[in-house]
């Protein structure tokens, strides 16, 4: 779900074998979760100027 510049509620379907790539970062008692963020597609440019990247479930390789 993503809101648009005049706060309007936008679900995006998604292929159920990606993810949204993040970080999940924890020091002392804080925890707090990063989303890498990619240019929007643009048929969806209209709703934000940035976009969660998607990543194939499984596909992960450590660099």
């Amino acid at each position: 779900m993503e809101k648009d510049h005049d706060s309007q509620s936008h679900w995006i379907p998604i292929d159920n074998r990606m993810a949204i790539q993040g970080l999940l970062a924890e020091r002392k008692e804080e925890i707090r979760v990063y989303v890498v963020t990619i240019d929007t597609p643009s048929e969806y440019a209209w709703i934000h100027d940035r976009w969660p990247r998607l990543v194939k479930l499984g596909q992960h390789k450590p660099t």
